[in-house]
């Protein structure tokens, strides 16, 4: 078996996860932007709230990304 026959089962795959990551983003993007909304004129940017997420995130990563690596992402997604 040659190495893209190797390799073609795990590019389909993480085209596959891609794929979810991408509409989850948007859902979460529709969440945000709905609470954005409900909160009008007030304050948007809570730094305790993205604390609070982050926190969540690192508690919640069984790797084998290390928690930082997972809090940069968060951050920028969150951004």
């Amino acid at each position: 078996m040659t190495t893209d026959e190797l390799l073609l089962p795990h590019r389909n795959a993480i085209d596959e996860i891609d794929a979810t990551i991408l509409q989850l983003l948007n859902q979460r993007a529709t969440h945000a932007r709905a609470i954005g909304e409900l909160k009008g004129t007030g304050v948007v940017y809570r730094p305790e709230r993205e604390a609070q997420v982050l926190r969540r995130i690192k508690e919640l990563n069984q790797g084998p990304l290390p928690d930082e690596a997972v809090a940069r992402l968060f951050r920028e997604i969150m951004s």
